[in-house]
């Protein structure tokens, strides 16, 4: 099933101020499972795209990697 205006609908969207940067369908499925399993499950997701504007990070490896140390340092605490 799609969803007419999908693009434009994200882009008009917030809540208390905040705007969705990205969606992505994997995250749903880890969560889904987990609560299923008693899990808990947290998804870190780096911004390496736009799919409204169609610009994508020339170098996305550092923004990955940036987030990486980002959060094994915050892991660490």
């Amino acid at each position: 099933t799609s969803i007419t205006n999908l693009h434009d609908k994200l882009r008009s969207f917030s809540y208390n101020e905040m705007r969705i940067l990205n969606f992505e369908m994997e995250t749903s499925a880890l969560y889904f499972l987990s609560k299923l399993l008693g899990h808990n499950a947290l998804t870190i997701c780096a911004v390496i795209g736009n799919r409204i504007t169609k610009k994508y990070s020339k170098d996305y490896s550092k923004t990955i990697n940036d987030l990486i140390e980002k959060v094994l340092h915050e892991l660490s605490q």
